[in-house]
């Protein structure tokens, strides 16, 4: 009996073997590889099968985050494995499932897929450079009275190589988007700080105006005239107000410009205009706002319902006290000089404004006396004729001419002030109404006179036209009595003589041409300190004979 049962186990397993052995070489009937029939085909036919109806062409739906994109199988690496998918479907196999595919057939499978990984990686990568997202950091501005909020909101960015898993594992058929894995990237602003900054400080700060008290003084600013002021920076998550005073105070001052008063410099000025003497004219305090101590007060009001200010003016003084004034000691005369005019009306007018303009110029310790730079460009709008002054060793009209009268007149009054000579150019040929080798010339904006204060004092410059001169007078203590010299002229040049037929030819004398040498000593309690040595050469001035 037992003997019976063994030999039918063993004819019943070498059917079962056989029948596997025989089914191996084809594919089950009814069997379709994701729609494809291969059913009853031999593994080289279904492989062919598979490979002509199993191209994909169909992107591949896939979401970043929020962005959604798809991938081209072809350009990602994404393939169908032909080959493998019919082996799969072949072969020799004791699976009892596999036999039954046989017998039953009717089945439609999924394909075995292939993946270049290189590929997909740098498909992939591609996407996240697109898809990536940074952080958007809340933020709260200020325009035109009102607070501009800006959300925060998360970035994120993709998990290549995890994401390179899903799509491996998922492509194929794919008719939704595959979720990619991502790392979400917080902002350093939240949204919650955002709601706590509008709440704290944005809200209240444009709910109202904000009102500014000084001393007895008060101004209401509307928002508008408030936001421009105002700003939220970031640190450490937060939004923090900040006020810009120097802004706020600018619009303080245009709401009412009493609130506050410039301090008025002390000087020394000639009492009686031109030709007077000096006195000290007393200076005065002024008030101040505290630009930094407004933005902090206007910080905390901001965030209040009153947003109300209150401050004390500060005081402000001069740059220069009346003591410091006092102290410049501008009461002696250092020295008086003066030219005879000419008898052109329009030069003398000339030399009148230029006059006007330099008097009661106050010249402080170590500063430089500029002629130009006092004056300016001589215009018509200034008050200026056209009049004679030389150019290349003639007499021409320009607007202005005659002014370098001025600047001989000062030149000596520098020199007998026994002041530093900072630059001076003498006229070209000798002018006989002026002294030999101690005189100036100036031409915009060329040839100027400049002239140093090098004394611990302050100077006084004093200038008018009268009695047919031109005068000048230096105020301040006085230092050294000044001794001038002159040396013989030498190295004589005879003049030549030309006849011009010209409109605009201006007869001129002839003059020779000569060097001479001026000294200037500074004596102090009677004895020489220094001695200067000023040398000029003059050219010879041509003849001129109109016709």
């Amino acid at each position: 009996m037992l003997w019976g049962l063994l030999l039918a186990l063993v004819l019943v397993a070498g059917g079962y073997v056989a029948a596997a052995a025989a089914l191996a070489g084809r594919v089950p009937a009814d069997v379709a590889v994701a729609g494809v029939d291969v059913g009853g085909t031999a593994r080289d036919e279904a492989a062919d099968r598979i490979a002509a109806g199993l191209r994909p062409a169909d992107p591949v739906p896939v979401r970043v985050g929020e962005v959604e994109a798809s991938l081209d199988p072809a350009e990602t690496g994404l393939s169908v494995d032909a080959d493998a998918t019919a082996s799969d479907l072949v072969g020799f196999s004791l699976d009892p499932r596999v036999l039954w595919r046989h017998v039953d057939g009717a089945a439609d499978v999924e394909p075995v897929t292939a993946v270049d990984e290189p590929a997909l990686t740098a498909a992939l990568e591609g996407l996240a450079s697109d898809a990536d997202t940074e952080p958007v950091e809340g933020a709260v501005a200020f325009d035109s009275g009102e607070a501009v909020v800006t959300e925060a909101a998360a970035g994120w960015e993709l998990r290549v190589d995890e994401a390179a898993e899903v799509v491996a594992d998922d492509w194929f058929g794919a008719t939704e988007a595959l979720e990619l894995p991502i790392d979400t990237r917080e902002p350093d602003v939240d949204q919650d700080a955002v709601e706590a900054a509008v709440s704290e400080f944005a809200a209240p700060a444009t709910a109202g105006p904000l009102v500014v008290r000084v001393g007895s003084r008060t101004v209401q600013l509307p928002p508008a005239k408030v936001t421009p002021a105002l700003a939220m920076t970031a640190r450490d998550g937060e939004l923090r107000p900040a006020v810009d005073g120097d802004v706020l105070l600018e619009a303080v001052m245009d709401a009412d410009d009493r609130l506050v008063a410039d301090p008025v410099d002390a000087t020394v000025r000639l009492q009686g205009g031109q030709g007077g003497r000096p006195a000290v004219v007393p200076g005065r305090n002024g008030t101040r706002i505290d630009a930094a101590e407004l933005a902090g007060r206007t910080r905390a009001a901001l965030g209040t319902p009153e947003r109300t200010v209150t401050l004390e003016p500060d005081v402000a003084e001069p740059e220069l006290t009346t003591a410091e004034a006092e102290a410049l000691g501008v009461t002696q005369v250092l020295s008086e000089f003066a030219t005879p005019l000419t008898d052109d009306a329009l030069r003398t007018e000339n030399l009148r404004v230029a006059a006007r303009t330099v008097s009661g110029t106050l010249v402080m310790p170590g500063e430089t006396f500029s002629l130009n730079g006092t004056l300016g460009e001589r215009t018509r709008a200034k008050g200026y004729n056209a009049a004679g002054f030389i150019s290349n060793g003639r007499l021409r009209d320009t607007v202005g001419g005659g002014v370098s009268q001025m600047a001989t007149t000062l030149f000596n009054g520098m020199f007998f002030a026994g002041l530093e000579d900072v630059y001076h150019q003498p006229h070209s040929f000798y002018i006989s109404r002026y002294p030999e080798g101690r005189e100036a010339t100036i031409n915009w904006p060329t040839i100027d006179l400049e002239f140093r204060n090098d004394s611990d004092n302050g100077v006084l410059v004093d200038a008018w036209v009268a009695g047919g001169e031109v005068h000048t007078r230096f105020w301040g203590t006085k230092r050294y009595d000044i001794r001038a010299g002159k040396g013989p002229r030498h190295n004589i040049v005879q003049p030549e003589q030309e006849v011009d037929d010209s409109a605009e030819c201006t007869p001129q004398n002839p003059n020779v041409g000569f060097d001479v040498d001026v000294t200037r000593r500074f004596v102090q309690d009677g004895e020489t300190e220094r001695v200067e040595r000023f040398a000029t050469r003059y050219l010879p001035s041509t003849g001129v004979t109109c016709t």
